[in-house]
Formats: C-alpha cells, structure tokens, sequence
C-alpha cells in the first residue's frame, strides 16, 4: 500500500484533533482533516453514538435462532465462489445483514482466520457502526456506497491490524440495503483493488438474490427491465409498486393503499380480476410467491388513451366544491361532530384562493369587531370559514345575516358554514336558503379521506408517510376525529428519528395492533412486546429478558406479529 494514502500515524493524529476539538457545532471544520471523507463523516457519527464512544469495546454475539434464510444461504455460496478467486490472497470474505451482525466468512489462511477470530470477526459478532464505530461491514451500511478503513482509521482499537473494503447490499426488488460485504486482510497485505472486488462481490450476491426470486416473479421484472410489456403495467406487493413508462402516475399514494386492500379482499376463484385505476377498467391478475405472498400485476387496456393521474377522495370533494361555489357566495358544509369540515374547507380555499382562509369559531362573533374582521376580509378577496356554527342559537342569527350578505358570488372570496348534524331550527333553515351544502359522512366511515387528510397534514412538516402508516390510519376508528388526525400527524413528526417518511413504529401500539386486526391476547401480547423493545432500545436480547421470556420464543413472536416487517402493506 503506497504511504501517499494512507498513513497511520497520520490518522491517529487526525481522530486525535477530532476528539479534542469536538464534533459539534463548535468543533472542528468538516473536511479539514486529511483524511477520505467518507472515514470523517463516520469518525463524526461514531463519536456521537448513543452508546459513547468505546475504542475497546467488543462485538455483541447474536446467535442464529432459526434456520438460515435465502439471503444467507445466497451468501456462502457467492463467498464460496470468490473465495476460490482470491486463494492467493490474504484476504478474507464476510457478509453482514442489515443491523451489522455476520452472517457468513470464508477465509483460507488459517493464520489470517486466527487473527479475525481474536477481534471476534465471525459468523454471529455484530460490526455495526453504531457498535464498533467506523469499519468496513458497518460504514459501507450506513454510507449506502462503498468503503475502504485501513488500520488506525478505525475507531476500534483491536480492528486497527486490518484493513477492509466493503460494499452495501441491495435487495434486488426493493433496492433497500439488506446488508453489506466486506474484504479483510492485514494492513500490510492489503491493496487498493479490494475495493473493486468487493464492489464486484457485492454486485454478484444481488444478482443471486434475484435469480433465487420466484420464476413468475423473474418473468415479471424483466418485462419492466426489457420493456416488452404492452401495456401500462403496475405490479403492486406488500413492500412496493413497480410501474412501466406511464404508469406509476396513476396511482396515487391513496390508491396505492386502498387499491392493495381492494386485491386482498378480492373472492380469488380464479387469478384475474377486473379493478378500476385512474376512473378506467383495467385487469388484475395474481401471482403468489413460494412463501404464499401475493403480488398483484394491474394492466390497463392498450386501446385506452392515456389515463390522467387517480383522483384522490380530497380532490373530488374539493372539485365538487369547486362546483358548489360557482353559483354561491356561501356554502355549508354538514357532518357530524369533528369529521374533518374545517380542515376540509381550509384545504379546498387554499388551494383555490392561493392563500389562507381566515378561520373564526362561530361563538367568537358575539365579541365586539370580530364581525367586521370578516366582512373586511371577505372584502379583500380572503374566504372565511365559519366553524362551530351549531353553537349560535336564534339570537345570533342577525350575524348570519351579515356575513352571508357581504359573500358576493361574483367576487372570488367564499363563506364556508361548517355545521354539525345534529343542528336544527332557524340558523339550518336560513343557511339552506343562502346556498348549497355538502354532507360528510364520519371520519371513521371515510378511510380514503383519511387518508388524503393524513397525507396533506404531513406535507405541511415537508415529510411523507410511508404506505403502511396510511393503511394504519385507514383502518383506525377515529373517535376523536379530524383533531385526533392531526395531533398525531405532529406527534409522530416530533418523534421521528430523523429523514423526511414517517414509518408506522412511530404509531401508538394500540393504532399498529388495530390495523393488523389484532383482539383479545394476542393484541395485549403486541402491545407488551412493543413496550419492552422501546425499553430496550430495540436490543431484543434485553426485550426478552423485560418479557421473561426467551430469545428464541421472542424471535419467533417478532415473526408471527410482523415487527420484522413493519413498514410493509398489510395481508
């Protein structure tokens, strides 16, 4: 290895001012050590963990509670082939999962093999960076690209003999990293080109993961990847769509969810089925893979012209009120009590006007000016949303009176009257005589309206929700209403981890237990071992122990109730 790129002495000196200048807002300058940016940014992250950091720490043995699954059992056989490549080399072979853990090694010199026993780099040791700081299985995970650590540019004192490249692995479907490969050599047997071959290892054990997919499913993606499908394509899985040229546009993130609720539901006597997509009639057909999952294959008709993107729920009330409001100045919104008829009204003028509506509670009209306030306002061009009306009674019905004289049709500003059902008397019967109304059923008894109000709540703290949170919501009762949507909508903002999804484990236990249909005991269970993962810290091996129960009954638990896979769609 050429000392022009890596120096040992260089590099402890770097982690050293690092250390001592900080790496917080007053620390040091990104990019001013002389060193890859790449092992920076993980020295950064490594110093800040959780945990503290550790120079001596030692790995965490996780032990294989079940039978190796398909991504370990490609591994060894992918290890197996190179390793026979790289006999001559002091080189040695290792393949992560997506928490750091080791799932396969394969190494030929046995002295080598010692040297990775000592510093415990071997099938069941856990490398993540949050662990052992800045290495080739953890860095290339957390990096989603490839690494190369030499030496002292690990954090961990017993790694600093070594030095290893490593690549992230992607699920061939989902393109998420599942995992990562690694070369390991001594520092001074080690050269630049384990880079390359572990880039090329890592490319090879994808290709593998993808061979091992079902036949129909292979048969599937290479219409997407050759492009003979002829028609609009989408083929719609618990974890994902996949579209062609065309087609993801008309589906919706709210289609997405109730369209995959739709096929589940569906009386399968066969495995077609006739669905609607974007208002057009277009053909589903089911493939189940080896494990029993289904994935759906949706075409719309070659002969269709092109079809416009899947109007959500929101925008046909909002069309519909689009409607309504040419011919009014005043429109009445009715439904029950918080099913969301503010928060609709404000979407809609907003979106209409370009600007805010102003929102005053009805009972606020009995206050001296505030009248006036809105008369001005709807003067200017701004709407006003009345809410709460079912709090005036007939002495306040000369307010009424004002604000629907001063809504001119022909001017752009509306009065919105958002009214609860159980209203009755002279303020409904005026408002019926002043203009239109349109009737909203329950939050609850409206799911894809939940979901179209979830997904513009979010939007406004510039974050999405993943599908399987909308599915959750979609399926949740909903007795506090339209205000219960939206304290959780923030709430999980203030919780979340970090990025811009929302996943569904930031979704109180007992919404996650309803939307998997959940009753009784097994609900309560859910609930319990939710509980002890957050105690935990998401370490299982302590869950169990809070549970009092053992590992591999909890694994087997985490299975049987989907922790594992919580961010997909629901079966």
């Amino acid at each position: 290895m050429s000392t022009d790129t890596y120096s040992a002495a260089s590099a402890r000196q770097a982690r050293e001012r690092l250390l001592e200048a900080g790496v917080g807002a007053h620390g040091l300058t990104p990019r001013t050590l002389n060193v890859p940016p790449v092992i920076e940014r993980s020295w950064r992250r490594s110093f800040t963990t959780g945990g503290g950091y550790d120079p001596t720490a030692t790995p965490a043995y996780h032990p294989f509670s079940e039978p190796a699954g398909r991504f370990q059992d490609t591994a060894e056989i992918v290890l197996a082939r190179w390793a026979e490549s790289l006999a001559d080399m002091r080189v040695a072979l290792l393949v992560s999962d997506r928490s750091g853990r080791i799932l396969a090694r394969k190494v030929g010199d046995p002295s080598h093999a010692r040297r990775l026993d000592k510093v415990s780099a071997a099938e069941g040791f856990e490398f993540s960076e949050s662990a052992l700081g800045t290495n080739g299985l953890g860095t290339a995970i957390e990096e989603r690209s490839a690494v190369f650590v030499r030496g002292a540019e690990h954090v961990n004192d017993r790694l600093q003999t070594l030095a290893c490249a490593g690549a992230p692995i992607h699920d061939p479907l989902s393109r998420r990293v599942i995992g990562s490969l690694a070369l390991a050599s001594p520092v001074g047997a080690s050269h630049p080109a384990m880079l390359a071959i572990a880039k090329q290892a890592a490319r090879d054990l994808q290709d593998a993961l993808l061979n091992t997919a079902p036949l129909e499913l292979q048969a599937l993606l290479a219409r997407f990847a050759d492009g003979t499908a002829r028609h609009r394509v989408l083929a719609i899985g618990r974890g994902g769509v996949l579209a062609s040229t065309g087609a993801l546009p008309m589906l919706s993130a709210e289609r997405h969810v109730t369209l995959w609720d739709e096929l589940q539901a569906h009386h399968w006597q066969g495995d077609v089925a006739s669905v609607l997509l974007a208002d057009r009639p277009s053909t589903a057909r089911r493939i189940v893979n080896r494990a029993g999952e289904s994935i759906y294959l949706v075409e719309l008709a070659e002969s269709e012209p092109a079809a416009a993107p899947e109007p959500t729920r929101l925008s046909r009330l909002a069309a519909h009120l689009d409607v309504l409001g040419r011919s009014s100045g005043c429109i009445a919104i009715h439904g029950p009590r918080d099913s969301g008829k503010t928060l609709l009204a404000q979407l809609w003028l907003r979106e209409r006007d370009r600007h805010d509506p102003v929102v005053i509670g009805a009972p606020a009209f009995r206050e001296p000016g505030a009248v006036a306030t809105a008369v001005q306002a709807l003067s200017t061009g701004t709407s006003v949303v009345v809410c709460s009306v079912e709090s005036l009674t007939d002495v306040d019905f000369p307010v009424l009176q004002q604000l629907a004289g001063a809504a001119d049709p022909v001017r752009s500003a509306r009065v919105v009257f958002c009214v609860a059902d159980d209203l009755t008397g002279v303020v409904v019967d005026f408002l019926g005589r002043q203009g239109p109304r349109l009737d909203l059923p329950a939050l609850r008894d409206d799911p894809d309206r939940v979901i179209g109000l979830a997904v513009r709540l979010a939007q406004e703290y510039s974050v999405t929700l993943s599908p399987a949170v909308l599915q959750a919501l979609s399926r949740w009762d909903w007795r506090g209403g339209a205000s219960e949507l939206r304290v959780l909508i923030a709430a999980m903002v203030v919780q979340r981890p970090g990025g811009t999804v929302l996943d569904v484990d930031l979704l109180p236990a007992e919404m996650r237990t309803r939307a998997r249909q959940l009753r009784g005991i097994a609900a309560s269970e859910y609930r319990a071992i939710d509980a002890a993962l957050r105690e935990a810290d998401g370490n299982r091996s302590r869950a169990a122990e809070i549970l009092g129960i053992g590992r591999t009954t909890l694994y087997r638990k985490l299975r049987a109730y989907g922790f594992d896979g919580q961010n997909t769609l629901i079966s």
